[in-house]
């Protein structure tokens, strides 16, 4: 007889345990009101039903929510924002990443060894406090928790000739241009912040992977990873980029480049507009373009620029600390000036010269059959070499 009691007695604790991962599964209790449940449910001497239960918990939380009100600071103007639905994000899915159902229901499964972060694998620790970037614009939340990350999926309709400016904390960055008219926001972060007015759209997130598809009406970007890596693929605007403690890349461009990295690394290809890059402890480099206006600046990291055929345009490479490589198939119609200075070097080398104007251990200027394009070289402290394009090649993305 006893052990027919205690069988019913865990067939009645495994329905009610499964009974509470439904709730959650509904969105009826949160992870951590689920953990109480559970443990006054399996304790042997607490023998209260579970609707007992739970009605003292909905007490706790309605008292709790109360309070809450009472000290809740006045609002900053989020609700002004009338044209952007956010939508529920229960509904999204995505390939490999988990939704929201799918990733309490994965939690709930681990009440007593819940790790969000193992579980998300996104970030490490807590995620970081931030301030809306850009003081004098409205904006609202599209996700917010300091619990987990979640997946984020959402479209904005934009006008034509607009800008668009991007701040992602603590996390990477990628802006891809498509051929559909709206915006369209992919991502796992903890906090998401959207605000849009007639002419631009501003997006802040942090702690997350952020992917931003780009519409063709857009003709300026302005974007910023703090810290984290950024990529940029098939954007005909105009950019102006800022990447801390990250690399930068930019492939398939139409637009002008501006970009300012410190602490990683520049990989540039496909470009047709002007580029400017301004790179502090980190290596450049720059191949395939079409860019007829080209400046790039380093301090503490090498330069490597590839110009097969040049036959027009203004390219300059100025550094400090660090090496500077040209890479070209010998068809060059060009002023080019090459100085090496504070123990800097220019290494030996034979080119076609047309006139040789001067010439010593740490300058070297001379035209190279018409002088169509100017190439300037210039050094502090490290190497000058110019090789021909097959001795040395480089990959867009790391092997690793």
């Amino acid at each position: 007889m006893n052990q027919n009691n205690e069988k019913n007695s865990e067939e009645y604790k495994e329905e009610d345990r499964l009974s509470i991962l439904e709730r959650v599964e509904r969105g009826e209790l949160s992870i951590e009101e689920a953990e109480e449940v559970l443990r006054k449910v399996t304790e042997e001497e607490d023998d209260s039903d579970l609707e007992e239960i739970l009605i003292g918990l909905n007490d706790e939380r309605d008292e709790e929510v109360e309070e809450e009100e009472s000290l809740a600071p006045v609002p900053r103007a989020q609700d002004s924002i009338k044209n952007i639905e956010f939508p529920e994000t229960d509904d999204f899915t995505d390939e490999g990443v988990p939704t929201r159902r799918e990733r309490k229901m994965a939690l709930a499964e681990r009440l007593k060894d819940w790790q969000p972060d193992m579980m998300i694998g996104l970030a490490e620790g807590r995620p970081m406090s931030w301030q809306w970037p850009w003081e004098d614009s409205n904006w609202k939340w599209m996700w917010q928790n300091f619990e987990y990350p979640i997946y984020v999926s959402h479209s904005i309709e934009v006008a034509e000739g607009s800008a668009l400016y991007i701040v992602n904390f603590q996390g990477d960055l990628f802006i891809r241009g498509w051929e559909k008219p709206g915006l369209k926001i992919d991502g796992a972060v903890f906090d998401i912040r959207v605000g849009q007015d007639e002419n631009t759209t501003r997006i802040a997130s942090s702690t997350g992977q952020l992917q931003v598809w780009v519409p063709k009406v857009i003709t300026n970007i302005q974007a910023s990873a703090k810290p984290g890596d950024m990529w940029l693929s098939n954007i005909e605007s105009e950019v102006d980029l800022h990447c801390q403690s990250g690399d930068l890349g930019c492939e398939h461009m139409k637009g002008n480049i501006k970009a300012r990295v410190n602490g990683g690394d520049i990989r540039i290809s496909d470009v047709e507009g002007s580029i400017y890059i301004n790179a502090i402890r980190g290596n450049t480099k720059v191949r395939d373009i079409v860019s007829k206006d080209v400046t790039l600046k380093t301090t503490e990291g090498d330069i490597s620029l590839n110009l097969d055929s040049v036959k027009s345009g203004r390219f300059r490479c100025e550094n400090d600390k660090g090496d500077i490589n040209l890479l070209t198939n010998g068809d060059l119609e060009c002023e080019l000036l090459m100085e090496a200075t504070k123990g800097g070097k220019i290494a030996p080398v034979i080119l076609p010269w047309q006139r040789l104007l001067e010439r010593s251990e740490s300058k070297v200027h001379g035209i190279l059959k018409n002088p169509g394009a100017s190439i300037s070289l210039v050094t502090q402290s490290g190497r000058i070499y110019i090789q021909e394009s097959w001795m040395n090649s480089f990959p867009m993305k790391s092997s690793s």
